[in-house]
């Protein structure tokens, strides 16, 4: 299968991996400030089928090596964040440095995914993303958030086909990387909004640099879960924190 990948800019490698929309289009503002001295490669996560976590670190190491790439930075955003983990254990040629945002080495409610996972399979995908475009505002987002970064979210992301989501939830469900941190050896920087009312993403954060052998953690005041859409980041200053990883 070929991989979908949206590519910018020129210069060292910088993937971003997306949350579990998938889309690879909420990287937009990052990109276009990277793209000067970066070539900024969005991937898109398959749509439609059943797969697994397994299917998609191939989908990333061909992205990066059909768009020229032996190695990259990689910024893995929530579920990116659990995908990015996975490839730097499978694949630890190709990831240069890791920057997780928001994300998780388990999920934490497991309840809430059981129940997910259930509901996706039986409910109409209508219904659902009629929900998650109600309640973004409530989980997602910086608290003040302007309405057009909301609209924005939800343009972006209402092409989310229902078996693509359900695999991705699937892959949440059932993938635990908490005794394998250890071996991930590459620089990481670990990201969390203090705002993020979607995930205990500071707990995690805290729990996932605590375990990496190299890592460096950063609580950003005043961010949601949608980091990347927030005001207040700018992925570009984060650069230079590695100099001391």
């Amino acid at each position: 299968m070929k991989s979908v990948y949206f590519k910018q800019g020129s210069g060292p490698a910088f993937v971003y991996v997306p949350g579990i929309e998938g889309t690879g289009r909420m990287f937009h503002k990052q990109a276009e400030d990277l793209q000067s001295d970066h070539t900024v490669i969005a991937l898109k996560l398959r749509a439609e089928g059943r797969y697994s976590i397994l299917d998609l670190i191939e989908d990333m190491v061909l992205a990066v090596r059909d768009a020229g790439f032996e190695k990259a930075t990689v910024l893995g955003e929530s579920f990116g964040g659990l995908l990015t983990m996975a490839a730097a254990l499978a694949h630890p040629e190709l990831i240069e440095r890791i920057i997780l945002v928001n994300t998780f080495a388990r999920f934490h409610d497991r309840k809430k995914i059981n129940v997910g996972v259930a509901l996706y399979s039986i409910l109409p995908y209508s219904w659902i993303r009629a929900y998650r475009g109600r309640t973004a505002g409530e989980n997602l987002f910086d608290r003040g958030a302007p309405e057009e970064v909301k609209l924005a979210y939800r343009e972006r992301t209402r092409e989310a086909a229902t078996s693509g989501y359900l695999s991705r939830l699937r892959i949440v469900r059932d993938t635990d990387l908490r005794k394998r941190l250890c071996e991930i050896k590459q620089p990481a920087l670990v990201v969390a909004g203090l705002e993020d009312n979607f995930l205990p993403s500071a707990d995690s954060a805290k729990a996932i640099a605590q375990k990496l052998p190299r890592a460096r953690l950063k609580l950003l005041e005043g961010v949601g879960h949608a980091a990347m859409l927030s005001p207040r980041v700018r992925v570009r200053d984060w650069l230079a924190e590695f100099e001391n990883i």
